[in-house]
């Protein structure tokens, strides 16, 4: 009995030890400010630019770093909507994006600094419009 509680143990462990996400390489730029604008104001399935503003602690405009965008819908089955850019003014990145469907989104966004550190922030959106039911009833 004490054997199966050892490997019971041991082969928990292991499980475990493979659910960790894996440390970035990057360091962590907590002290860097990111927010998120979309336009239009009131999201709207179709086109849409984001503005991502990044800014240090002495509210000085970040310009030089490298953003990755990922938009995912908060319910499973869709795809993933990916944009990226390289460079910004006066602190603001403007990313053209796509929402492909009404409903809940969350944006993550990646800011890798030019001295290799990065931030990732999520800003949870709710996009209008798609297939309206009740009006095809």
């Amino acid at each position: 009995m004490r054997y199966i509680i050892i490997i019971t143990f041991v082969l928990l462990s292991v499980i475990v030890g493979g659910c960790r996400r894996s440390s970035s390489q990057n360091e962590s730029a907590s002290d860097i400010n990111m927010t998120l604008a979309v336009e239009p104001t009131a999201p709207v399935v179709g086109s849409a630019t984001l503005r991502i503003t990044l800014t240090d602690t002495n509210d000085e405009p970040i310009n030089d770093a490298s953003l990755e965008i990922r938009g995912d819908m908060t319910h499973a089955g869709m795809e993933p909507v990916l944009a990226s850019v390289d460079a910004g003014q006066a602190g603001v990145y403007e990313v053209p994006f796509e929402w492909t469907m009404g409903g809940d989104w969350i944006v993550t966004v990646t800011a890798t600094l030019a001295d290799g550190r990065s931030v990732t922030r999520e800003f949870d959106l709710t996009v209008s419009g798609g297939m309206d039911m009740e009006s095809e009833s």
